[in-house]
């Protein structure tokens, strides 16, 4: 597997990923496009061969990192995709110095919720009815860097 920056020819490929994880909440191409130029935005991609298989993206607001999404293509979860793309945003947000990286996800999402918690994540708070189709509380997880 490599992890490579966001490019615009991955975008195409990562519509249905997105789709699949986020439904009415998933971005259009637009989205992607109008984000992926911004300097405090990155987006890492996994790629299997040539095939884009996982997303994740971050934000960096003057050394707080906050991380949007993370994603996998359905046939290629429980094979470390989100493992490698949170280590390997995790080793860039050390690098550019910031302090600590935070999310949100779904109370629900005990996989994710493992998974970062042995990245060292440590849940912080909740979010009450923070996501919609289903509502759902969400759980904020920050770790220090």
């Amino acid at each position: 597997m490599k992890i490579d920056r966001l490019k615009e020819e991955y975008i195409g490929a990562l519509l249905p990923i997105e789709q699949s994880c986020f439904g009415k909440s998933a971005w259009s191409r637009e989205g992607f496009e109008s984000e992926l130029h911004k300097p405090e935005n990155l987006f890492l991609c996994a790629l299997e061969e040539k095939t884009v298989v996982g997303c994740i993206a971050a934000d960096n607001a003057a050394g707080q990192g906050f991380i949007s999404k993370v994603m996998v293509a359905p046939q290629y979860r429980r094979r470390g995709v989100a493992k490698a793309l949170l280590s390997a945003l995790v080793e860039f947000a050390e690098a550019q110095k910031m302090e600590e990286l935070t999310l949100e996800v779904r109370a629900s999402n005990a996989p994710a919720i493992a998974l970062y918690e042995a990245a060292g994540f440590e849940k912080i708070g909740n979010r009450r009815r923070f996501y919609h189709d289903p509502s759902e509380d969400a759980v904020i997880m920050t770790k220090k860097l």
